[in-house]
């Protein structure tokens, strides 16, 4: 997958999945009860215990028909693992130039995580096939978006941290490229919880994402 090929991936889903948690023991569960309710893009965070292991299994399991990151990617050894592992993207928290250089080198398109006004334009300028802003709710929320949309319309932004379902709508309709949720979305399905809570709430995630999908 290259950038614009994972632009495209967000245009056409609008939404993707963080599975972080204590350990990865149940997030290939969770990643097939998400698909089944129409989530196709997923990112499974490296700080979580067998988050590399839970991709490969992910990538097996539901084949081309799911795009499986790995999120939290902050070290050049990061870019390895994920690409040895099998994921066919990579999200950062931050901006780091030698992991999106990294990356480059290894064919994986990047959503880069950045917060503000330079940062966003920074790991724009460095290759990033889209920019992760983060986190969202605690700078502002829509208001935000907006504000840093007015100057870098021509940057793809991805709001994350603590995106509800009430808030995908107002995200996409401000010029978002996609939202992602970890929380809002998984609930504590990852620690336990009812799989069939998760499914209900990914179909409502997924049925706000799609009135926006395809939109450019």
């Amino acid at each position: 997958m290259i950038q614009h090929d994972l632009q495209d991936t967000l245009i056409e889903n609008r939404l993707v999945a963080i599975l972080r948690a204590a350990d990865a023991s149940r997030f290939a569960d969770a990643a097939t009860v998400l698909h089944a309710a129409g989530v196709r893009v997923l990112e499974a965070a490296l700080t979580t215990p067998g988050a590399t292991d839970a991709i490969s299994t992910i990538r097996k399991s539901l084949g081309d028909d799911a795009h499986v990151g790995a999120g939290t990617v902050r070290e050049v050894s990061d870019v390895d693992i994920a690409a040895d592992a099998g994921a066919t993207f990579l999200v950062t928290p931050t901006v780091n130039p030698l992991v999106m250089e990294r990356a480059h080198e290894r064919g994986l398109p990047v959503i880069c995580g950045a917060l503000t006004p330079t940062e966003i334009d920074q790991a724009w300028r460095l290759g990033a096939a889209a920019v992760k802003v983060f986190p969202i709710a605690a700078v502002g929320g829509i208001a935000y978006l907006r504000a840093i949309r007015a100057p870098m319309p021509d940057i793809p932004l991805v709001p994350t941290g603590g995106v509800h379902l009430a808030d995908v709508a107002k995200y996409l309709e401000s010029g978002s490229i996609a939202v992602a949720a970890a929380t809002p979305l998984l609930g504590d399905a990852l620690a336990g919880g009812s799989l069939a809570d998760l499914a209900t709430r990914a179909s409502e995630f997924v049925a706000a994402a799609a009135k926006y999908v395809s939109r450019t």
